[in-house]
């Protein structure tokens, strides 16, 4: 990337330099893949990355900063920064996701509509978290609908994550337990009208009250 600085000088300044503009460049960083997924309790290896800063390659330059926990299942971010000679920083993400194959507590991407289907989104990423008593913890029963769907950029001003407690029972249906603070839930909590798990396939289905029909896939 290429960023033109315009210098101003007052009148008391060197002639030499009144009126001249000064350029610098930014590194451009590129990943080697995207998205990466590793099974709970594996070992995140880096794919790779390189850097290049008008020319020259700066991949050494990189500074790499990462919050992956392998021991707990969720979506992390690893960023690759790099700043030029002249103080300026440029970066970019990796999304690095902890799976759990096979299980209830696991990583999903959900589609989910209202019942009239006039609102339709998809691929948002959901969490159903085990608490290790019994229940579980979905951090948006409403798998999307607002935070990434009508109110997309909102947070974290505004939590239009809708954090509840769930309960998966013997039959594979799920029940809802209680239900967290967020922006709408003071004045209208949500109701889970149906909840099922699907062991084969991984697949969960959920239709609440405010209507929202949600289908979550898990990640493998």
């Amino acid at each position: 990337m290429l960023a033109v600085i315009a210098v101003a000088f007052t009148a008391c300044e060197s002639d030499d330099t009144e009126g001249l503009t000064r350029t610098t460049y930014y590194a451009t960083i590129n990943l080697t893949g995207g998205q990466t997924i590793v099974n709970l309790g594996g070992s995140y290896d880096e794919p790779g990355y390189s850097a290049i800063l008008n020319g020259l390659d700066v991949t050494d330059r990189v500074e790499v900063s990462s919050n992956v926990n392998t021991s707990k299942i969720g979506i992390y971010h690893v960023t690759y920064s790099c700043v030029n000679d002249d103080g300026f920083s440029s970066s970019v993400s990796r999304t690095v996701i902890v799976n759990n194959p096979g299980n209830f507590a696991n990583v999903y991407m959900a589609e989910v509509q209202n019942a009239t289907g006039t609102r339709h989104y998809y691929d948002n990423p959901t969490v159903i978290s085990d608490n290790g008593d019994g229940t579980y913890t979905i951090d948006d029963i409403l798998t999307g609908y607002y935070w990434n769907g009508i109110y997309p950029g909102y947070e974290p001003t505004y939590d239009f994550h809708d954090e509840c407690i769930l309960t998966l029972n013997d039959d594979n249906t799920i029940s809802l337990v209680s239900e967290g603070s967020w922006y709408f839930g003071a004045k209208y909590p949500v109701i889970l009208e149906s909840g099922s798990y699907d062991p084969a396939t991984g697949i969960i289905n959920l239709t609440t009250d405010w209507p929202t029909i949600s289908i979550l896939v898990p990640v493998e």
